[in-house]
């Protein structure tokens, strides 16, 4: 397995991933911003040359917000979640980030479980955030900031 900064090409593989994966889908065009802005923090693990997994985010230093993070079904619980997760902190690190918030559906176990091996605190609760279906947000904070 590779894992390695998103690029251009990469988007159209994530966008397939969206739309299996998320009921507010982002289009290819959305992705792309992400992935070519100075501020992306995107990161693709690769199988065999294909995208597996990814994390969006972007990054205006010192603080970072975590938007997506998606796994493939058939390679979930294998840990891949967890080192693509641990390379863009580590690799985001020497680019001056020093805090992360994200928000994730408070229903998801695994997911929550995954930010919390990270380090992520809960920081509170955004009620009824998430539609199809209707579920609170979790915020979630790691980092050394103070609110």
């Amino acid at each position: 397995m590779e894992i390695r900064r998103a690029v251009a090409d990469d988007a159209s593989a994530i966008c397939e991933m969206e739309e299996r994966y998320f009921s507010d889908s982002w289009d290819k065009k959305d992705v792309f911003s992400y992935i070519c802005s100075e501020g992306g923090m995107c990161f693709v693990a690769l199988e065999n040359g294909r995208v597996i997994a990814y994390v969006i985010g972007r990054m205006i230093a010192p603080e970072g917000e975590i938007y997506r993070v998606a796994v493939d079904e058939k390679y979930r619980q294998r840990g891949i979640g967890y080192r693509l997760l641990s390379f863009m902190l580590k690799t985001e690190r020497g680019r001056g980030l020093e805090t992360v918030f994200l928000e994730v559906r408070r229903n998801n176990a695994a997911a929550i479980a995954l930010y919390r091996a990270h380090g992520f605190k809960d920081a509170g609760i955004r009620k009824n955030y998430y539609q199809n279906p209707t579920d609170d947000a979790l915020i979630m904070l790691y980092g050394n900031c103070q609110y």
